[in-house]
């Protein structure tokens, strides 16, 4: 009768010490993956943004990678101890029922909404890539908007002319030079590309890479809930928003972006081919980004031609003027065309391009019969 009670009670020992055993098996791969999520938002804050992971962050991941080989180590041990003695399934049930509990709170400070923060208040960003030689004569317009960030009436700053003219080089400069001075005073500098067809939800997700905001859930989330996390983030930061190549008006507090006041310093500076877009995003300072004057838009044409093509033959260079003229001052247009000419050493090839550039305006299709010819 006493072998029997004995053999009762191990097995009610031995079965609870196996389902506790499953749990802590189970909670441990939840933290593993929990561990996972945050270290991907970490690197992609630190690699792609030149963050600072935080510091509780740091100390969370280093705490749940000691309680997960801890608890892994238990297994191991486990099996042999529900094959023992009583005491000892006895002694490795408790053991498993305190790590359980150690991981299922370190778990439960895992939902970070924000992991990494600007290093020096340089603001969060990455750099936009641009042409040097596209800069030509659009240095007066860039130290205007540069001016108008360290501005305090002016929140919303929008860029507008024609296409091509050189509105989304200015952006790139100011935003370049923002993330290139350290203590430029910005907690986050963001950039996202708007285009034509706006998309709301694409604009929410890009703010929320950029400002480290990665949670599983996010894709789940409505609009609205999507709006008040990312509000909830930038309306505790001064943060500058570069919304490139707008054509209608963007809803700023639907997207959930902070109007820029004189309370929160932040700005937003977009670009447009609209004046009308300027005036329905409430821009307080619209600047316009002219056309270059023909000695401008003569010598940088010259630069990507190149010296040599132009004075490979006497004809070539009167032709080469017009063929100039046709980019009507549009650095984007003079740097492609020039580029495109710049194999081109006979009169007949010029005169053909001028006479392309005569029936149409500059433009990809424009540049691929540039190329054939």
């Amino acid at each position: 009768m006493g072998k029997d009670l004995k053999s009762l009670v191990r097995c009610m020992y031995t079965g609870k010490l196996n389902d506790n055993v499953r749990k802590l098996k189970i909670a441990t791969e939840e933290l593993k993956d929990i561990g996972n999520s945050v270290m991907k938002r970490v690197k992609i804050c630190e690699e792609q943004q030149q963050m600072k992971r935080l510091d509780k962050v740091q100390s969370w991941l280093r705490q749940a990678d000691i309680v997960i080989k801890e608890a892994e180590d238990l297994f191991l041990t486990s099996s042999s101890s529900s094959q023992g003695l009583l005491s000892s399934s006895h002694k490795m049930e408790k053991k498993i029922c305190k790590k359980l509990k150690e991981v299922e709170e370190i778990k439960s400070r895992g939902m970070f909404e924000v992991v990494a923060e600007n290093v020096g208040g340089g603001g969060s960003g990455s750099t936009v890539k641009t042409n040097d030689e596209e800069t030509v004569g659009l240095e007066a317009v860039s130290g205007l908007v540069w001016r108008c960030l360290t501005m305090e009436n002016t929140g919303i700053i929008g860029l507008y002319g024609v296409e091509g003219v050189g509105k989304t080089t200015v952006l790139t400069q100011v935003n370049n030079r923002l993330l290139q001075q350290k203590a430029n005073g910005f907690d986050f500098v963001l950039w996202v590309f708007v285009s034509k067809n706006l998309n709301l939800e694409k604009i929410q997700d890009t703010i929320r890479e950029k400002i480290g905001f990665l949670d599983r859930t996010w894709t789940s989330k409505t609009e609205e809930e999507k709006a008040a996390k990312i509000f909830d983030i930038l309306s505790k930061r001064r943060f500058a928003l570069f919304l490139d190549d707008v054509w209608e008006k963007v809803d700023l507090v639907k997207a959930g972006v902070p109007p820029p006041d004189a309370q929160n310093r932040s700005k937003v500076v977009f670009t447009t081919c609209s004046e009308d877009v300027c005036k329905e995003m409430s821009a307080q300072t619209k600047i316009k980004v002219e056309k270059l004057a023909w000695e401008l838009a003569w010598d940088l044409f010259k630069k990507n031609v190149g010296e040599d093509t132009v004075k490979s033959h006497p004809d070539i260079a009167k032709v080469a003027q017009e063929v100039a003229a046709k980019c009507d001052g549009l650095p984007l247009a003079l740097v492609t065309i020039g580029r495109a000419m710049a194999s081109k050493k006979t009169p007949q090839e010029w005169r053909d391009a001028l006479y392309i550039l005569s029936n149409s305006p500059p433009n990809f299709s424009v540049l691929k019969l540039l190329d054939r010819n």
